[in-house]
This record gives structure tokens, sequence and C-alpha cells, in this order.
């Protein structure tokens, strides 16, 4: 998007008491029908004096764009005007299930016109205290907002662009908005037509022998729709895009030399892009830059049959590992992708670090300003192998990227351990559901990072954490100012703890499922503070395994509490 739309960022949890209490402080405003409460006034509370969401919602986004320093936004607040935030206008009032929380979503409009790509969302609990605001705004179009040409003419450029009569095309009847050209920054008038049953040669032309989900043809295929942006001042037609889903099964080798599926996005006839619609995955290739200073393509990696053969294993790669990591949070933890609301996972392959190594080897993967980057070792023969192929490390990696808005477990002494066992816990657990579904934990992968180590020994290994020179036992505990206060080497005790959960057996066999132990892991981390130690964990995982299975008999629930507590017991955390 543009540079002239400006990002809109406020989260509830994030803020301190003050800045909570003038964002949320309520006046005589539109909506409300109560005097002020004082700035020290409890927000977390019921409020009743709002008449409904939209009001609610309405006065949230005018406090947060009130403290804004950007004056673009700042005038969305129209303090001129009686009603709040007037150039907003309601797009839709969605619940969501998972967050359990209300969205309310707006559209930017000036002169009643609405601006196309605009979004604000304003998030609330029942009770309508605030959760957080979200969103893209613009600075106010310097277009007039009256067309010069009808509706009619601009279909007329819509059937010469396609090669259509325009009387198939009649019954479009189009809405204005402002629309901005990325390439120019030039704003639009334009009138904006959806569905229409004709679209230009590049996005009606199916490629040959593709078939568009692996199965038959697509009537989309058929019978193609797209939606138009044309010009309403001079007629041109400024933008067109395909108005029906474009994902698309794909097709390619990963960096094991293994053929992989996975989805991606058809463009054009010819063009296919590693970009998961479905589940907000893209997956760019960096080329060898500096993410020190990154200028990320202007497109996911491409190709123009949507098999990528072994043309980009390292994308491939990426693209597949973050869609297993995506699928386990989405299906066994019910998490709607890392931050758990929606976030677009981004991967970047094929990049170098000169801060750390002078390249084309960077010898790392790491979650990094909200996006994995993925280096790579060079194997002779000018080749290059993946960091991208190791699916246990990206999981840890992406883990961080859950724990920080979920515990932001501090990065020092016990709680990073914490952060980093939590990491290695989930980085194991999603390589084995993703390639041993079917097995059970005694035929497990334990190691994360095989090879990666020194000597050719894994990164970790919780079966055996002594494998690697680490602790598996809180005696052993190494005091240390170097790396954080030993994260990386403390993190071991806990990981063998959770080995000992993982595979904890009695009489009647194994005692937990690897589904609930992710869960109850899970549900863990989310009750745990900044600063929690290991003992922390063991107190807080027998409470949610009391809350967890509240259903079963005193006796089968006493045994799961059992072997929780005998396996932290067994490491020294007591």
């Amino acid at each position: 998007m543009s540079s002239t739309f400006k990002d809109i960022r406020f989260t509830a949890s994030e803020q301190t008491p003050d800045v909570m209490a003038a964002t949320t402080s309520r006046g005589m405003v539109a909506g409300a029908a109560a005097p002020a409460q004082p700035a020290n006034a409890a927000t977390a509370a019921p409020d009743a004096r709002f008449q409904n969401d939209e009001a609610a919602a309405r006065f949230y986004a005018s406090r947060v764009f009130e403290r804004d320093a950007r004056p673009g936004v700042r005038s969305l607040t129209a303090p001129e005007s009686p009603a709040v935030v007037p150039g907003l206008r309601v797009a839709r009032v969605k619940d969501d299930g998972l967050s359990r929380t209300r969205f309310v979503q707006f559209e930017q409009t000036q002169s009643a016109v609405p601006i196309f790509g605009s979004n604000v969302i304003v998030e609330m609990h029942d009770d309508r205290s605030l959760v957080g605001v979200n969103g893209q705004v613009a600075d106010a179009p310097n277009v007039s907002p009256i067309a010069t040409i009808t509706p009619e003419r601009g279909l007329a450029a819509i059937a010469a662009l396609t090669n259509t009569a325009v009387a198939s095309l009649q019954d479009n009847a189009p809405t204005l908005t402002y629309y901005q050209d990325e390439a120019t920054s030039a704003w639009h008038l334009a009138w904006f037509y959806r569905k229409v049953p004709a679209v230009p040669p590049d996005l009606a032309t199916p490629v040959a022998g593709r078939k568009s989900h692996g199965l038959g043809r697509s009537p989309r295929d058929f019978a193609p729709r797209a939606d138009y942006l044309v010009d309403a001042h001079d007629g041109a037609v400024l933008f067109y895009y395909s108005s029906t889903p474009t994902l698309v099964q794909c097709f390619g080798v990963d960096e094991l030399n293994v053929s992989q599926k996975f989805f991606g996005e058809k463009t054009t006839a010819n063009s296919f892009e590693l970009h998961d619609t479905l589940r907000a995955l893209k997956t760019f290739d960096l080329g060898f830059s500096d993410i020190g200073n990154p200028q990320l393509p202007q497109h996911p990696v491409t190709d123009a049959s949507g098999n990528w053969h072994a043309t980009n294993t390292a994308a491939v790669s990426a693209h597949v590992n973050a869609m297993r990591v995506s699928d386990f949070y989405r299906s066994v933890l019910q998490r709607d992708s890392i931050d758990d609301k929606g976030m677009e996972i981004v991967s970047v392959v094929n990049c170098i670090y000169q801060s750390d190594e002078p390249g084309p080897e960077w010898h790392n993967a790491a979650w990094y300003d909200n996006r994995m980057w993925y280096g790579q070792i060079q194997n002779g023969n000018s080749r290059f192998t993946s960091f991208s192929r190791y699916l246990d490390v990206i999981a840890h990696e992406l883990t961080h990227g859950v724990t920080e808005p979920t515990a932001d477990l501090v990065y020092q002494n016990e709680s990073g351990a914490l952060n980093e066992s939590f990491s290695d816990i989930f980085g194991i657990m999603v390589a084995n559901f993703a390639t041993k579904p079917q097995q059970s934990v005694k035929q497990w992968d334990w190691e994360l990072g095989s090879g990666l180590g020194g000597g050719g020994l894994p990164l970790r290994d919780l079966k055996d954490p002594t494998r690697t020179g680490d602790p598996d036992h809180w005696s052993k505990f190494v005091h240390t100012s170097a790396d954080s206060g030993g994260v990386h080497t403390n993190s071991n005790i806990h990981n063998k703890a959770a080995f000992n959960v993982l595979t904890a057996e009695d009489p009647q066999g194994l005692v937990f499922t690897p589904e609930d132990v992710a869960i109850l892991y899970y549900l863990t981390l989310q009750r745990l503070g900044k600063l929690a130690k290991f003992v922390d964990v063991r107190r807080t995982l027998i409470d949610v395994a009391h809350i967890y299975y509240a259903a079963l008999s005193t006796g089968d629930r006493q045994r799961k509490v059992d072997a929780i507590g005998s396996a932290y017991t067994r490491v020294g955390i007591v």
C-alpha cells in the first residue's frame, strides 16, 4: 500500500494506566449519555453509557486519533463537527468466536465518498470496553468528488478493454470511490464496478492442462468475473482484479528433495505466487540481500505454471513449513495465526546479514520484525542449503512470535529460559505432528535442529539434554551473565520436564495424548507472568490440568495431575 496510507496501531493491554484513562474516560460525546468520568476511573468495568457498539467504537477511534501526532490522522476527529469521527462509515460488525470479542469495522470517507483500501477496526469486549484500534487511513484526497463522466461511459471503457458488448454488462451499477495509484501516488475519483462478467485477457486464459484445485475445472475458468475502477473524470481504466477466489493448489520440490503440495495464488494466466490467502502466508526471495536494510520484492516468489519443480527449493520449504506451523496453531490450539488476530506470516529466503557474516552464507533462521528470515550455507558446486528446511527450528522461531503477545516472558534468567523452552517444546511438537502424525510419542524425534550443533549434534535434545552438554536437572542450573543469564542452557532443564510429561506412563499406559499436552502448555503459557520461574510453570500446569480435566472422575484427573508433578519433580522443579 502506498505510503500515503498511515497505519493505526493501539492495543489496550500494552498501554499504561494513564494512557488508558485518557483514552477511555468519557465526556458528553455523541452516543454517550452521561457526564465524564474522572481521569482515574476504572476503565475495564462494564460501561452501559454507550447506546450501541457503533457509538462506543466511534468514541474509542476518536480518542486514539486525537493522541496521534500525524495531522492527517488527528484531522479525522473533525472537532468542528458534532458527529464523532464523521469521516468513518461502518462497513460491518462481527463477533469473533476465538477471541470472544467484537469487531466494528469502518471505511474512511471524504465528502461522503469512501476511500478504496482504507480500514479501521475497533475491537471490544462484550461490555464494550476497549481491546484495540487498528487500521490504515489516508490523507484527504485533493480531488473533486463530483464525477464528470457517466457510469455508462465507464462501462464502455471496460467493454473495450475486455472486447465485450456493453449490453451484456448493463446490470452493473457502480459506486464512487477514491483510489490512489500505487505507482504514481496520484489520487483519482473512480467508478467502482463489482463482479463484472467480463475480464481482460490476462485474467481470462487458464493455464493449459492445469486444474484449479487439483480436481475438475472450476466455473471461474469459464465465467470469470472482475472488479474495476474507472476514472470518473476521464474514463481511463485504473485498476482491475479478479472478484473470485484465486487460491489454487500448487506443487514444488523442497530442500529435502521431497515433492510438496501447497496453496498459492493465481495472479494472471501465466503467473502463480507463493501467497496462501486461506492461511495468510506469503513467501519472498531476498536474492542474497542484507536483512539489515531489506527491500522486499514487490511480489512473492512466482512461477509461470504453479509447479516449482526444483526451481526454488528454499522458498517451497519456507512456504510449506509456515503452512504446517499455521495449521498446528489453528487446528490444535485454535489460535488465529501468530498474534491470534489473523496476522499474515511472511517468510523471506536467501537472506544475508552482513553485521554477522559477509555473505553469501548466513547460518541462521530468525523471527525478526514480525517476519521469518532464512539464511543458507554453501554446500559445494555453487549450491546452497537453506535453513528453511528445518521445520522444528521454524516452529521454534515462530513460537517466539506467539510468546511475545501472550506471556511476554522477559528474555533474561529463568523467564528467558522459559521463553526458549516453550519455543523448543512447540518446535518439537509441530515437527512431529507434521511428519509423524500417526506415531506414538515413543517414536518421536526429540532432536531440535539435527546436525546444527557442534560435532554434528543437534542444537538441543529434549530426551537427553546432556548429549549437547546442557543441564537436565535443577541442581545443574548454570548461573552466568552470558547469553542473557544462560537462557539457551537452562532452558534444557524445563525441556526435560516437558519430555517427561509427554512420555509419562503408568500401569494404564501413556497418561496424555500429544494434543492434550500441547493444549495444557498453551493454556499455561497464557497464564504466566513476565518474570515467571520454572516452579510457576509447574504450579500453573497443574492448575490448568484440574480445569481442563474437570469432567473426568476424581481418580482419573488426579492420575494426570500426579504425572505432571512427577515429571517436574524428577528434574528438581519442586
